[in-house]
């Protein structure tokens, strides 16, 4: 009888590994929408115009500007009523522009988001309206290979666990592959980014990077 023997090309295991980083974001991104409702498109325009102007003014007075600072939208709409017999009626204009900021956490000096918040706020008044809150990471490059490290070195001791079960040793690598996790949300632990001057606390958390790899090893 003949036993066949299996193509030592064939002999790999494949294992995935994950490492995850976990830290508190230094940056934060806001919506700032500036509206107003007015009689006349032009009336409307003027004071979207006015509230706009205090609000980046107020912002470039806490550094933010430059690509921290960016109009993403502009836009005007009717406002209308339905009246019996008359239908459809035009009752105003509401214009509303938005602004983009990004608010750096550089130091112990740098302006809070709760600060900025209630700058414009204070600034723009009943005109502000605020959305798109965003916790980021200024250099997340560097958690990123942070956590490529702790995925390969899941995965090796992994690969290296299967290789002593099955009587054999780790060879060549035949393949990597990163694994696409998704979005990773931030955790419930919490870290208070508020000045003590502000009634309103914005809470960043924790927010990990994850690395997921695929890597198929040679068994020799």
């Amino acid at each position: 009888m003949t036993v066949p023997v299996s193509d030592p090309a064939e002999r790999a295991v494949t294992v995935r590994g994950s490492g995850i980083v976990s830290a508190v974001p230094d940056l934060v991104r806001a919506a700032v929408t500036v509206t107003a409702t007015r009689p006349a498109v032009a009336d409307a325009f003027e004071a979207v115009a006015r509230s706009t102007t205090a609000v980046t003014d107020t912002l470039r007075g806490y550094g933010v500007s430059g690509p921290d600072l960016a109009t993403t939208g502009l836009s005007v709409h009717s406002e209308t009523t339905w009246a019996e017999g008359r239908g459809s009626e035009v009752t105003g204009y509401t214009a509303a522009t938005t602004l983009q900021i990004t608010v750096r956490a550089a130091g112990a000096s740098a302006p809070s988001p709760a600060q900025v918040v209630a700058a414009c706020v204070g600034a723009g008044g009943d005109d502000i309206r605020l959305g798109g809150l965003e916790f980021d990471f200024s250099d997340p490059a560097a958690l990123t290979a942070t956590a490529r490290e702790g995925a390969w070195a899941d995965a090796l001791a992994k690969a290296e666990q299967y290789a002593t079960l099955s009587g054999r040793a780790l060879g060549e690598v035949l393949d990597i592959a990163e694994v696409d996790v998704g979005d990773v949300s931030p955790r419930p632990l919490a870290k208070a980014f508020a000045a003590a001057d502000s009634a309103i606390a914005i809470e960043r958390g924790e927010k990990p990077t994850r690395v997921d790899v695929r890597v198929r090893w040679r068994l020799v």
